[in-house]
């Protein structure tokens, strides 16, 4: 996968190019892999170039719940712990709640992109979907945050704790 290629194909497109009309050949030898920490590493090598992670991120597409960088010719596969994008910040308005990626991408929280609890090393934890079936897991400080922001405003539903955007009850949790 040619960066510069890349990023040339790239040119023109919003935000995000339309991955999900491409169906490229699988390309494999390649190795992608994001960790828990929202890291990203080619062939076990850290990529520490945050805008190359960024452009790495408008050009992935999930598949039957495997992700992949897809360009028009080609298609890598890309190994997630947990998912590709971590939620690292939030604003919360009259009515929504906005977050924030640490791939430069916000979302609102609403029906479509809602959260939903996973089984994670014994515990559940919130993955939402941030885009086009591709999901984020909140970052520690921020997943404590709107912990205590349930707990305070008592937030909960049938011993999960969830908070309200856009008409919609999102959850984060389970009292234990």
């Amino acid at each position: 996968m040619s960066i510069s290629k890349l990023a040339k194909d790239l040119k023109g497109y919003e935000k995000f190019p339309p991955v999900d009309k491409w169906n490229p050949d699988l390309c494999e030898g390649q190795e992608f892999f994001i960790d828990r920490e929202g890291n990203w590493f080619y062939n076990q090598s850290p990529i520490k170039n945050q805008k190359l992670t960024n452009l790495f991120s408008t050009v992935l597409k999930n598949e039957g719940n495997n992700y992949f960088l897809v360009t028009p010719v080609e298609k890598v596969p890309v190994k997630v712990e947990l998912a590709p994008y971590m939620i690292i910040d939030f604003e919360m308005t009259s009515d929504s709640i906005i977050l924030s990626t640490n791939l430069n991408y916000e979302f609102i929280l609403d029906k479509d992109n809602s959260t939903k609890l996973i089984k994670y090393n014994d515990s559940l934890i919130p993955i939402a979907n941030v885009r086009n079936n591709i999901e984020g897991f909140f970052n520690r400080n921020i997943y404590y945050k709107l912990i205590d922001i349930a707990l305070e405003k008592k937030y909960i539903n049938k011993n999960i704790l969830y908070i309200p955007s856009n008409n919609t009850k999102h959850p984060i949790g389970q009292i234990a």
